[in-house]
């Protein structure tokens, strides 16, 4: 990747982030066989990522190669296979972040929401670590900064409430397609709803605990207790019974996560 970007013009900065770039001394931070290799590429050209062409710059085997747009601010994530190794790229434009370099070394971050929110995206995936292949005198003063200074993303009371009531409307619409018989579209909503605000409550509840935690679930077997994992844990066949019971386990976590984190204030609704 260094010797590819060295000689990209339109490349301004190449930096290795995720468990490749953190310290080895710490379990739940390292790398394993299992980690991939994630990159930030930050470019004038989004264009040169549209395909699969500049990849044959890096001298490895491609197998394949998708854009996706669910990076930083909706910004391109290319997800690649090598020949024994699966890559990350999100890709930078240039101009904007230039324009956040400047805004930062002036201070505006302080005070401007949007700011704020912009660079609590990046410095939630690099806080742990990054090593700049290209383009570090440049950029690492804005990783810099934007780790250093702005908080992660977090859940304020209210948010808190919205996603219990979500929680409970869902709950209440998968019991009802479970006895209508539609299982795989209560399984799917079991998984893709109930058990991920679950997810968010804990992760959310931890931090304000001062206790360790990782967005989507991550490493969550690490650094979980026995009883926190029993209550997000979230397994159903598609049949109706199982369904029923995860649902009711699910409903019982939500509710003992909002009291932890609100108090008394918010009901579960009659059902």
């Amino acid at each position: 990747m260094a010797e590819w970007a060295a000689g990209e013009r339109a490349v301004k900065a190449v930096v290795l982030i995720g468990s490749r770039a953190r310290a080895a001394d710490d379990v739940v931070w390292r790398a394993d066989a299992q980690s991939d290799w994630d990159f930030h590429i930050i470019t004038p050209d989004l264009g040169l990522f549209g395909d699969a062409k500049w990849t044959a710059g890096l001298g490895v085997k491609l197998s394949r190669y998708v854009v996706r747009r669910a990076a930083i601010g909706g910004m391109p994530k290319v997800a690649a296979l090598f020949d024994g190794a699966e890559a990350d790229f999100v890709i930078i434009p240039e101009a904007p972040w230039r324009r956040a370099r400047w805004l930062v070394r002036w201070g505006v971050h302080r005070r401007s929401k949007r700011l704020q929110r912009m660079l609590q995206d990046l410095a939630v995936v690099v806080r742990p670590g990054w090593r700049f292949l290209k383009g570090a005198k440049v950029w690492e003063p804005l990783y810099r900064r934007a780790t250093a200074e702005i908080r992660d993303p977090r859940l304020s009371d209210d948010e808190v409430l919205s996603l219990a009531d979500g929680f409970a409307c869902d709950a209440v619409w998968t019991l009802r397609k479970i006895d209508r018989g539609e299982l795989l579209a209560a399984q799917r909503m079991l998984h893709r709803s109930l058990a991920e605000t679950n997810f968010r409550l804990l992760h959310e509840l931890r931090l304000r605990r001062g206790g360790r935690s990782f967005p989507e679930a991550r490493r969550a077997e690490l650094v979980l207790g026995a009883d926190e994992l029993t209550a997000i844990t979230t397994s159903a066949r598609a049949e109706a019974a199982e369904l029923r019971a995860a649902v009711e386990k699910g409903s019982a976590s939500c509710r003992e996560l909002v009291r932890a984190l609100v108090g008394d204030s918010w009901r579960w609704p009659d059902m």
